[in-house]
């Protein structure tokens, strides 16, 4: 049921479902998310390259990176804000989806403590790495996933 076919009721006067309507609201939240996040991943590998690949220690070099994190933080305070919209506190269990839930949880919480410790150049190295690793196994379940919708099979 979408939210331009209302449901008829006993009475026969048309009306939707609030449960209906909540459900559409959150799969339609649900997609939006999903294409931000496929927006925000270029963004991260390209400041990434650019502030420890590309030898943009100092100067000019770092301004580009600034920036990129004056976008890229919002947005993924934004995915993660509509992901937990969407899948809420979710419950630890051995499940794909609630593994790719976390790691983007753990990568939001790692994005603020690696940016927290610039000061600190050792946590900040390990807090990177982690946020790395966080972001490489939310990616890659997320591609799975994507490929699975692609397919037309039932992702759970």
């Amino acid at each position: 049921m979408s939210l331009r076919e209302p449901r008829a009721p006993l009475g026969g006067v048309a009306a939707l479902d609030p449960t209906m309507l909540r459900m559409e609201r959150r799969r339609r939240v649900g997609v939006i998310n999903r294409r931000l996040g496929w927006v925000v991943l270029p963004i991260v590998v390209i400041a990434s390259a650019l502030h420890f690949g590309a030898g943009f220690t100092a100067g000019a070099g770092n301004e580009v990176v600034l920036v990129l994190q004056w976008v890229f933080v919002p947005l993924v305070l934004v995915h993660a804000a509509m992901s937990f919209y969407v899948f809420g506190w979710v419950r630890p269990s051995r499940s794909l989806r609630v593994f790719h839930v976390w790691f983007g949880y753990a990568y939001v919480l790692l994005i603020v403590g690696s940016n927290a410790t610039w000061s600190l150049p050792a946590l900040h190295g390990i807090l990177t790495l982690g946020m790395y690793l966080a972001l490489a196994a939310h990616v890659g379940i997320g591609v799975h996933y994507a490929r699975r919708r692609r397919a037309g099979l039932r992702v759970s």
